[in-house]
């Protein structure tokens, strides 16, 4: 995070459909350009479905996006969405404490809401989880 978005020619179709939505989506096209593995979040807004772990972004487009994620692959539909590129703030159990995490933040047509970041989990959000909670690098 804090480097710009350098864009490619090969990005003008793609950026043709996404540049509207600035920085966010664009930061999603360099992630799938280098194939970083990325870290992810996915919740329904009416709840019932929270969905996290590691992935990476296989498909990109105006429309949708396919990753590709531990034994499984979600394809979302982006038409409608609105992208934030800027932290998020994410809550230790039991709510003793929060921190942020830099990445990208998509708020979906449906009022779902999908994160990505290529950042690991803050060391004091580590420090803060209850012994015995498995370790995130």
């Amino acid at each position: 995070m804090g480097q710009p978005v350098t864009l490619q020619p090969a990005d003008q179709g793609l950026l043709g459909e996404l540049d509207a939505q600035g920085e966010g989506a664009a930061q999603l096209r360099q992630w799938q350009r280098e194939g970083r593995e990325l870290a992810f979040v996915y919740a329904r807004s009416l709840g019932g479905l929270m969905q996290t772990g590691r992935c990476k972004i296989s498909k990109l487009s105006g429309q949708y996006t396919t990753i590709d994620a531990t034994g499984s692959r979600l394809v979302i539909l982006l038409e409608g969405a609105s992208y934030e590129l800027g932290p998020q703030q994410f809550f230790t159990p039991g709510l003793a404490a929060a921190f942020a995490v830099p990445g990208v933040a998509v708020r979906l047509a449906n009022h779902d809401w999908f994160f990505l970041s290529a950042e690991t989990m803050p060391g004091q959000a580590v420090e803060l989880l209850a012994p015995g909670w498995p370790r995130v690098r």
